[in-house]
């Protein structure tokens, strides 16, 4: 009896603690998919949000720039330029400019503040640029930004006969040449980045004379000073010039599945429940002296799950330890394309500010190549694990292949030759003319498996049924200066409109007739990742299509 107790002790201390564990567990994966499905969208988006306002600046200060650096800018040039802004920042609807001279300095009640040169974006219905404020905030505004060398902005305000929110920056030329002026979309900026899937709405406030004011919110709010309101499910500052703001969002609850996760609290206490049983099942069994023979046949059978359990353990290590080594290489290349995409938004932004050179475009150069061999690498890795899971002795040696010298003459001969052998009912004619002195250090492997799939290509989707002279031609230029391999048919040819999507993969023309779509797509990651060189697809007049491999000898 005492050692029955006992049992029940220790079981219920077992279902209490795994319940507890199961609990954390949930907790821990509901924050886990709190921060993946919310706020790391959230958090990039905030930081999207921030380098447009950050690129306003850069809008209004070049604006600036322009009459600092000219003693005289006429209207045309104004509207050019301001035409170039308009159309870089969408969210910026206006721009106008005010001469100012030391007699002019300040505005009396009397004066109209009519801009001298203005700009509007060609959505926005044109009005002039004054009448977005009272005059006295006009005035109010044109006074700051006449006594300080930074821009002064607004408060967020309402357009008159507009849905939307705008916000007025005015920037001072310089003393006594003038001030020009922003006029910013704020409603159309938040729209833009945070109208997805992700939120449900969102809710922006604006710090005026140090309390926080509710600009507008895209939910239909009962109470806007609620602390559910105020607080929402994420929030974060937001900085326009002089002027800070707050963007509350909440999210969207068709994304939310914290409520999938209950089953893991439920699903320890069930178990464990069951596991404190079958102890105490096993300890009546040691009990029972009188039935040994009932008592060996449960332990038989005790063993025989065991196995059973330890054949699933087995599987279950060997699925984990695949996934593992596939989420290894996937994260490395996913690291290494978001690091790529960073490398090339810093190259952009140093053309478009004009600070480009030649470093550091063979810096990005070197980077970008480093980068994307890394990433292929680790690619064909994940590939190779998966095709070994499923198929074990499927793949060779392709691992270990290593470049040889080549003659591509007759590499391409063999290749012809081969063919024949195998189709010697075809029609098609294959005609080349290459040198057969060129020599290279490449992979034969490779090359065979490209003309391989341009081979199959062509018989698939360049010839009808009724074309006679199917005819396709391989060439390679004489002498050593030329590095070009041309594949080319004189089939039904291809839409230029489907040139850039020819090398996507999945993408085919006739997918109905059970074709996948990935000939072309394995052509040109060979001939990128494998040979670094570069595919280059033209139609010739809609009658051809020709694939010409650059640069073989990089």
């Amino acid at each position: 009896m005492p050692s029955q107790f006992m049992t029940y002790l220790l079981g219920g201390i077992f279902i209490v603690t795994m319940t507890i564990l199961g609990t954390s567990v949930s907790q821990m994966l509901v924050r886990q998919d709190q921060v993946v499905s919310f706020e790391a969208p959230m958090d990039e988006f905030i930081q999207i949000l921030n380098r447009e306002l950050e690129y306003n600046e850069y809008a209004l200060r070049s604006m600036a720039q322009l009459f600092r650096s000219s003693e005289s800018v006429e209207k045309h040039e104004f509207e050019s330029f301001a035409e170039l802004l308009l159309k870089q920042y969408s969210n910026i609807t206006e721009l106008a400019y005010w001469p100012q001279t030391p007699n002019t300095k300040g505005i009396d009640e009397d004066r109209s503040l009519s801009a001298l040169y203005w700009k509007i974006q060609s959505s926005y219905t044109g009005i002039d640029p004054c009448t977005f404020l009272p005059q006295n905030n006009m005035r109010s505004l044109w006074e700051q930004a006449s006594e300080s060398p930074n821009a002064v902005a607004s408060t967020i305000f309402r357009a008159p006969e507009k849905e939307d929110y705008y916000a007025v920056v005015l920037q001072r030329v310089s003393a006594d040449e003038g001030i020009v002026m922003m006029v910013v979309n704020v409603s159309f900026s938040l729209q833009r980045t945070l109208g997805n899937q992700v939120t449900r709405g969102y809710t922006l406030f604006e710090d005026v004379a140090g309390e926080r004011r509710l600009v507008f919110s895209t939910l239909d709010l009962a109470n806007p000073n609620d602390h559910n309101v105020i607080s929402g499910d994420y929030s974060a500052p937001l900085g326009f010039f002089d002027r800070n703001w707050l963007v509350v969002s909440y999210q969207n609850n068709t994304y939310k599945h914290q409520w999938l996760y209950i089953g893991i609290p439920l699903t320890a206490f069930v178990l464990s429940i069951l596991v404190v049983y079958l102890m105490a099942f096993s300890a009546k069994l040691r009990l029972a002296n009188k039935e040994k023979e009932k008592n060996l046949s449960d332990l038989r059978f005790a063993q025989q799950k065991l196995v059973e359990a330890e054949k699933i353990s087995a599987m279950s290590g060997v699925v984990a330890g695949v996934a593992h080594e596939v989420n290894t290489p996937l994260g490395i290349g996913i690291t290494c394309m978001s690091h790529l995409q960073d490398c090339m938004l810093d190259i952009k932004n140093d053309f478009e500010q004009g600070k480009l050179d030649a470093t550091a475009f063979e810096e990005f150069i070197a980077s970008s190549e480093e980068l994307v061999g890394l990433s292929m690498r680790n690619m064909r890795k994940a590939a190779m694990l998966l095709t070994n899971f499923k198929k074990v002795d499927v793949i060779g040696n392709d691992s270990e292949m290593e470049p040889e010298l080549v003659v591509v003459g007759d590499l391409i001969d063999s290749f012809i030759v081969r063919y024949y052998d195998k189709h010697p009912d075809n029609n098609i004619k294959i005609t080349t003319n290459i040198d057969h002195s060129i020599i290279l250090h490449t992979y034969p492997s490779v090359i065979l498996d490209i003309l391989t799939y341009l081979l199959s290509n062509a018989l698939v989707h360049a010839f009808t049924e009724a074309q006679q002279d199917c005819e396709i031609s391989i060439t390679f230029p004489y002498g050593n200066t030329g590095t070009t391999l041309m594949f080319k048919d004189n089939g039904i040819g291809v839409e230029q409109s489907l040139l850039k999507r020819i090398v996507d993969p999945f993408f085919t023309t006739r997918r109905g007739s059970g074709y996948a779509g990935l000939g072309l797509s394995v052509v040109y990651n060979l001939i990128s990742s494998k040979l670094n060189s570069e595919l280059t697809i033209d139609v010739d007049e809609g009658l051809a299509l020709s694939f010409d491999i650059k640069d073989l000898k990089k």
